[in-house]
């Protein structure tokens, strides 16, 4: 048995066994050697179906992960107590889900789609997420499953279908948007490509302005001239619509000239420089620029140095949050701030490394520490916050991985910042990291929206 075993922990390890070898190897009170023949695509159905039962969840994790598990055995671990279990049993049955539909009449493939089914309403989020991800982008992925993904109370879940998934009809997302309970699904129905006028309208109408911030962005939605006009009408109380309003593919004859009258200055150039202007739209442009200039608004631009404007528009966002959050939130962005430029300052010296960020994290210095994450990953401290307030350990491992960090600090990033449980968090593959760099992508501009990010 001894000599055996070496062989299978060997770069040989997939050398055929025997019925019997298969049998002591799953006997064995070593979780390793259970581990390893729960990991065979080659172990008969039997075993496999055996070592679902295991104590050890590692054990029962490869089982839930192996393509060679019999369905009855994927069935058994819907059940399964711990959810990195359920987790990868979700991904590997999403994977395989293509074209199920509830009306199976072959056995197996109902097993398969009725466990799908009860995945995708499993009360821990993380499994339903990995569901609504890997399901995000596949056209024949099952109808109904992804209508209960899209209307998921989470947003980390209904977020990827709502997005991406070419399931979901105009009506459905129509439907959607009338139903919608503020946990940002207008949001991700924007975000989508090539959004149609009705889609756009259902928007536009509603009071989520942070969805019409991503609707004004989204250079693939159709928006009817007349709604366009509308937003503009309403968009001198919502700053965030003036740089996606200025940078709209076309803009109805009028609407240049309305801009002019509010956006800030740096805006008024990005018109001025828009080549799909006409000559009389240009001219009304500069006409509403030299009203302003000539009240004392603004400064002539070319008189005002870039760090004067800087400066100004530091001190105002000061007074407004010493205005808005009092002596206390002045105190707190200030040791933000603080944190901030020293992280800059090591940066720029070439000091800052992952032994800072580690460091910094056994200091329990949390400013810091998320100070250099956004130095190091060239993302706005507002942006990582957000990343690490949604406790995701994919967004999490996604933005270490973006400030280059090693992988096995992300472990630490995930439980110290991201509070992530110790059993939720994702390990390295060796020194890899545990995701593709794909999926990284698509974690950082999913959770921060961060289509203008340059990643790497």
């Amino acid at each position: 048995m001894k000599g055996f075993l070496q062989r299978v922990f060997t770069k040989r390890r997939e050398t055929p066994i025997t019925y019997d070898e298969a049998k002591d190897m799953a006997a064995s009170p070593d979780a390793n050697v259970r581990g390893v023949l729960a990991q065979r695509h080659d172990t008969k159905p039997e075993i496999l179906y055996y070592l679902a039962n295991d104590a050890d969840s590692q054990v029962r994790r490869h089982i839930a992960a192996n393509h060679a598990t019999p369905v009855q055995a994927d069935v058994l671990l819907t059940d399964d107590k711990d959810d990195s279990v359920r987790g990868s049993l979700a991904e590997k049955i999403a994977n395989l889900s293509a074209g199920l539909t509830p009306n199976e009449t072959d056995k197996l493939r109902r097993m398969t789609y009725e466990a799908l089914d009860k995945l995708a309403r499993d009360q821990a989020v993380h499994v339903r997420q990995v569901i609504s991800e890997t399901l995000k982008d596949i056209a024949n992925a099952p109808q109904p499953i992804i209508q209960q993904l899209a209307r998921d109370t989470e947003s980390v879940v209904c977020g990827p279908v709502l997005q991406y998934s070419p399931v979901l009809t105009e009506t459905d997302l129509l439907e959607i948007i009338e139903g919608s309970s503020g946990r940002g699904s207008l949001s991700f129905i924007s975000r989508r490509r090539n959004v149609g006028e009705k889609l756009a309208d259902a928007i536009a109408a509603s009071s989520d302005k942070d969805a019409i911030s991503h609707l004004l962005g989204n250079k693939s939605a159709q928006i009817r001239e007349e709604t366009l006009d509308q937003l503009i009408d309403r968009a001198p109380d919502y700053p965030e619509w003036h740089k996606p309003l200025v940078e709209r593919p076309e803009l109805p004859p009028t609407a240049a000239g309305k801009l002019a009258r509010f956006v800030a200055e740096n805006l008024i150039g990005v018109l001025e420089r828009r080549k799909d202007l006409k000559k009389e739209q240009l001219d009304a442009v500069r006409e509403v620029v030299n009203r302003r200039i000539s009240s004392g608004e603004f400064d002539k631009r070319e008189d005002t140095p870039v760090e004067t404007r800087k400066a100004k528009q530091k001190q105002a966002e000061q007074k407004t949050a010493a205005k808005s959050g009092g002596a206390e939130a002045a105190a707190t962005n200030e040791e933000e701030e603080s944190s901030y430029e020293k992280a800059l300052a090591l940066h720029s010296k070439g000091k800052l490394t992952d032994k800072e960020v580690a460091k910094a994290l056994a200091a329990n210095d949390v400013k810091f520490a998320r100070a250099a994450l956004a130095v190091l990953a060239g993302i706005p401290p507002e942006a990582v916050t957000k990343v690490l307030n949604t406790h995701s350990a994919k967004g999490v491992v996604s933005l270490a991985w973006k400030a280059g960090l090693p992988a096995e600090l992300a472990v630490k990033i995930q439980v110290k910042l991201g509070h992530v449980p110790p059993g939720q968090t994702l390990n390295p593959r060796g020194e890899d990291y545990p995701l593709s760099e794909e999926d990284m992508k698509w974690q950082l501009e999913f959770f921060t929206g961060m289509a203008t990010v340059g990643l790497r």
